[in-house]
């Protein structure tokens, strides 16, 4: 068989195991798969966002329990000491596999660290948006043997064939979307992986494999996507996956129904763009969401909708839409690609509010163009239309063309450091910032908090149908590390870019 038809045979063995409604254990090795923590700051009511399982993770399982694999899932997202896996907890596992986000490197380069140095023969795989981003900087970093760039699902079947020595499976230099050490030590980078075409074939995610799902049987909110993708190319956006695929009605319908069993009250639609066309969200609802029990919010964009679209989303269970304002200045949102305006945005809100929805807008300051009158523009917007739901600063995220002209002005002078000034972005006030502009990092402070003073303080009661907020005015919930600690990561990876 070639490499070609064994690619092809690939497709065909995970489209079989999304048809697959149990799993056994069928091959010795058993799987570690690791979710890190995150210390971004949630409004309070939306905890569930570090709670609920993450859908990456949760499909990689069911790849790897589809090929007879036994998966041991160590969800860490409230554990924020990597020392917490040392001594033990990996001890009977022969692949460690590791999701990466764009604020876990330092965790994750220590996870690496302990499973290499335990069993030196261990392979660890990277896999998520971070490593997929920066991998010659991750595998250059890091102790890891392999990487899974992009999609995962198709390399990670053909990587485990490898590793089980399966007869017939690809090497490593064979295998698309794979970053693996060569005999020198150092890091090969294959060519990508080209998109998946039938997302049908994704199994449906596995939430067994999750210890608190375990313990209770129950997943009140679920992640889920219908597609994959954005027709959008936003400046500040790494997009792993920049072609648009839908996964079709039916298959949507499919997984809503079989996670049922969980007693999901509420889902997170994380597709990077929800409403891209109109008819195949009128399809969407009466063919996957209608008649099924649950509530739910979206992410999109504001100029992708109409007062019928949004009227027939709510009919079906939607809350509250999620919209990526970014800014109100022209030269802003300019840089930042977003072909909208300020007008259309006021007329997302009045749509949106007019369908009984509610919005949830979403605002960058101290973007490049920034200025105080822009800041005073924001100010004044989020004081006319309070539902608007977070603020936060501008952030150069790997990948992203942004990422790129910051590394170029030198606002960027390490990219390892800012792996680490990324680890410690909760979102808040407080945040250490990269300056793109003039402003100063006062000012740009000030307008911050007088922003979110502004906006909706009241966190969201997302499962009641009456579609209120709380009583309660305090907004966020702090997360992650001690103050203390947190001092003593900016004392020893500290960045200023300025």
């Amino acid at each position: 068989m070639t490499s070609s038809s064994r690619r092809s045979d690939t497709y065909g063995r995970l489209a079989k195991i999304a048809r697959k409604t149990r799993f056994k254990v069928e091959h010795g090795m058993k799987v570690g798969l690791i979710v890190p923590p995150s210390p971004f700051v949630v409004p309070r009511g939306w905890e569930f966002v570090h709670r609920a399982p993450f859908e990456g993770p949760s499909v990689i399982a069911a790849v790897f329990r589809g090929l007879g694999l036994d998966v041991v899932l160590f969800d860490q997202r409230d554990n924020f000491n990597p020392e917490a896996l040392a001594g033990g907890p990996l001890k009977h596992i022969d692949l460690v596999a590791i999701a990466t986000y764009e604020d876990s490197f330092p965790f994750v380069r220590r996870v690496v660290e302990i499973a290499k140095a335990e069993v030196p023969a261990r392979p660890v795989v990277l896999g998520g948006p971070l490593v997929s981003s920066v991998p010659r900087l991750l595998m250059e970093h890091t102790a890891a043997d392999y990487a899974v760039i992009g999609e995962g699902e198709l390399t990670t079947i053909e990587l485990a064939d490898c590793l089980m020595k399966r007869k017939g499976a690809l090497l490593p230099s064979e295998v698309k979307g794979l970053a693996w050490r060569g005999p020198d030590g150092r890091a090969v980078l294959n060519s990508r992986r080209p998109q998946m075409r039938d997302l049908d074939a994704v199994p449906i995610q596995d939430f067994s494999v999750w210890p608190h799902v375990r313990r209770t049987g129950e997943v009140p909110e679920i992640f889920m996507t219908s597609s994959r993708g954005c027709p959008g190319a936003c400046t500040f956006c790494f997009r792993a996956m920049p072609v648009l695929r839908y996964k079709s009605a039916a298959r949507v319908r499919r997984e809503l129904i079989a996670l049922k069993k969980y007693k999901y009250r509420y889902a997170w639609w994380s597709d990077l763009t929800f409403v891209d066309s109109k008819e195949r969200i009128h399809r969407l609802m009466d063919g996957a969401f209608r008649g099924i029990d649950f509530r739910w919010s979206c992410f999109t964009r504001v100029d992708g909708i109409d007062r019928a679209v949004l009227e027939h989303m709510r009919e079906c269970g939607c809350d509250i839409v999620m919209y990526g304002f970014e800014s109100i200045t022209k030269k802003i949102l300019e840089y930042f690609r977003k072909k909208v305006s300020a007008q259309a945005i006021v007329r997302a809100i009045a749509l949106t509010r007019q369908a009984g929805l509610k919005v949830g807008g979403l605002f960058i300051i101290g973007a490049p163009g920034e200025t105080r009158e822009s800041l005073k523009r924001t100010i004044d917007f989020c004081r006319r239309f309070k539902e608007v739901t977070r603020v936060k600063y501008m952030s150069a995220l790997p990948g992203t063309p942004l990422y790129e002209d910051a590394l170029k002005r030198g606002l960027i002078k390490d990219e390892l450091e800012h792996l680490y000034f990324l680890s410690r972005e909760r979102s808040v006030a407080d945040d250490e910032i990269l300056l793109f502009n003039d402003i100063s990092e006062s000012a740009l402070r000030r307008a911050y908090r007088t922003i979110n003073r502004q906006i909706e303080m009241r966190p969201y009661e997302y499962w009641n149908p009456v579609n209120r907020f709380l009583s309660k005015p305090e907004k966020f919930k702090n997360r992650g590390p001690s103050a203390a600690r947190r001092g003593a990561l900016r004392e020893t990876n500290i960045v200023r870019c300025s």
